[in-house]
């Protein structure tokens, strides 16, 4: 299926009627969340995960060496700034206490802190303090202060307040019969949206909350005219309050918040608001979420067997299984040490610029909608060596100047688009084209590719993995080609599942696979990793881009790999191809 790169609507599912709120601005409660922590997945010190007692939480617990200094420490995410309840779960089965420092982000706040015994090693107690968290990641560290070393530590548990609401601007919503601008004062972010004098534009936000329930919908809006500007409030395409009025704020420049009381599913969920007159609605500037379940506090999964999948001289790329969440896992961190080296929409990251033959040390984080960060994984190492890197962007972009048309016509770049203007050109060992890139996310349903991501998905592919399975969009770099018509058809040329293709943009080369097959009449569309890899907003309702892709498949023998999900595959081979198109040209 060919998925546009501007926005597109999602399925809608209906909700009841709810009560609407007078406007006014009201202060928005924050409420506590409480997330656990476990140590077998911490940053370890002088000690081991073990599971040789019972009674403890998840897969382990940490034994630390009987000596003064073992650590165990957490990275713990505060949505907030504020107070923070810490609870440390340990067992010690000795008859003394046994004594630690507990520190925050590096300074201690319980110095020697006692850990009593627990009668025996099955036994687990806990220790509670309070602690001043920053905002965002924060590092807590148990370290041993006496010869016995720490107890042995099961988890750590952290309550902290949620933020008080979510907010999500209107200039980064979808919008219709209206458009960004910025020609009045005391807007946030880059923009207010200004509706077109006319009944039925509309903005419409995807939110997620943590759970079902209440929430209240703040609207700051701008109304400089002397009458109302009322809107429909739509919640999962049902009217949630009709008409409802926006009044005079006096000027464009003055702003003030109108509130609906609405239910939400936990999730994913659409917000529209509709004008309802001729006048159309009012400038908006943003949308805040809040109310029972309150913003998402609960971290996700910590990722699970990071493993090196690939390297080259001057990089190393990684992998590791997805994460889960209550909402949704947008993306990754992959830390080397305290620092962030690379981050990824996917379950897989290539951090590059490495010294050759050098060796590296890796974790890799989780992360949601709502900023909550998971523990970190276990470390994977690698060495930079191996392989060429094969040739550059500009070195194949100058092979593809001239074009040699083998196709009978050309293609449009999207089904709305009125000239077809894309050519399929030929040179020796491959075939070329050039346009936009827009975002396939069928196949396998994933947290970035779903019925609710993608208006249009489609749980297959045309191409199938080697087990006969669908392809995974968010995982594997493939390109599609357009079924064969009159226009052309790619078996001609030998192409077909599994054909390497070296896919060009802004001075990148991703090597990727055909895995799909679209639309006769289109071109130009790649899976949500490849736009990943390449620095394209991978989002199949809004993402892609306009111009700048270079797609060129390799042709003849040789030029498709044995497993079609192998992205490994793809890389070293797509290399080698590279290389001898350039030779050949």
């Amino acid at each position: 299926m060919h998925s546009p790169a501007r926005a597109r609507l999602r399925p809608l599912i209906l909700l009841p009627l709810l009560t609407l709120l007078a406007a006014g601005l009201t202060a928005l409660p924050a409420r506590a969340a409480t997330v656990r922590y476990e140590a077998e997945n911490a940053t370890i010190s002088q000690g081991v995960v073990e599971a040789n007692h019972t009674g403890f939480s998840g897969t382990g617990f940490v034994n630390g060496d009987n000596v003064v200094g073992p650590y165990t420490e957490w990275t713990v995410n505060a949505p907030s700034a504020g107070t923070a309840t810490l609870a440390i779960r340990y067992s010690n089965g000795t008859t003394s206490a046994r004594t630690a420092d507990v520190s925050v982000n590096g300074t201690v706040v319980s110095a020697a802190r006692s850990f009593g015994t627990t009668a025996n090693w099955n036994t687990w107690a806990t220790s509670t303090l309070t602690a001043t968290l920053n905002a965002g990641d924060n590092k807590i560290r148990v370290t041993s202060t006496n010869a016995g070393g720490n107890p042995n530590l099961d988890f750590l548990e952290a309550t902290v307040a949620d933020a008080p609401a979510t907010e999500y601007q209107a200039e980064a919503a979808t919008l219709s019969e209206a458009s960004v601008a910025t020609n009045h004062t005391g807007y946030t972010g880059t923009g207010f949206v200004d509706y077109v004098n006319a009944v039925g534009g509309y903005i419409e936000w995807s939110v997620s909350v943590a759970d079902a329930g209440t929430h209240t919908l703040t609207f700051r809006y701008a109304n400089g005219t002397a009458v109302t500007r009322p809107m429909d409030i739509a919640v999962n395409g049902s009217v949630a309050a009709a008409g409802v009025n926006f009044a005079s704020t006096t000027n464009w420049d003055t702003w003030a918040d109108g509130q609906v009381t609405v239910t939400l599913n936990a999730g994913v969920n659409t917000i529209r608001a509709t004008g309802t007159s001729a006048n159309g609605g009012p400038n908006v500037d943003r949308l805040s979420v809040s109310g029972s379940g309150g913003p998402d506090g609960q971290a996700p999964s910590v990722p699970a067997s990071p493993r090196v999948t690939g390297t080259s001289a001057s990089s190393i790329s990684l992998a590791w299984n997805d994460s889960s969440d209550n909402v949704g896992v947008t993306g990754y961190k992959v830390y080397e040490g305290t620092t962030v080296v690379a981050t990824s929409p996917t379950a897989s990251a290539t951090i590059n610029g490495l010294t050759s033959g050098s060796t590296h040390s890796y974790t890799v984080t989780a992360v949601d909608a709502a900023g909550n960060e998971s523990g970190h994984s276990a470390t994977v190492t690698g060495t930079a060596t191996g392989g060429t890197t094969g040739p550059t962007a500009d070195q194949l972009l100058a092979k593809v100047t001239a074009c040699s048309q083998i196709s009978n016509g050309k293609y449009k770049t999207d089904s709305d688009v009125s000239t077809a203007t894309v050519a399929v050109c030929e040179k020796t060992g491959a075939v070329f084209w050039k346009g936009d890139m827009d975002i396939d996310c069928d196949g396998v349903r994933t947290t970035q590719c779903n019925e609710d991501t993608d208006c249009c998905f489609q749980n297959e592919t045309f191409c199938q993995t080697t087990s006969d399975g669908p392809l995974n969009a968010a995982q594997l770099a493939y390109m599609v080609v357009p079924s064969p018509s009159s226009t052309w058809d790619y078996r001609t040329k030998g192409i077909g599942c599994g054909t390497v293709v070296a896919i060009v943009y802004n001075g990148q080369v991703e090597y990727a696979v055909m895995g799909d097959t679209g639309p006769t009449g289109i071109i130009g569309e790649a899976s949500y990793r490849t736009a990943a890899d390449l620095g394209i907003n991978p989002d199949p309702s809004n993402g892609g881009t306009d111009s700048g892709v270079t797609y060129i498949v390799f042709t003849g023998s040789g030029t498709k790999v044995s497993t079609i999900e192998n992205h490994t595959q793809a890389v070293n081979l797509g290399r080698t191809l590279a290389q001898q198109f350039l030779n050949n040209n």
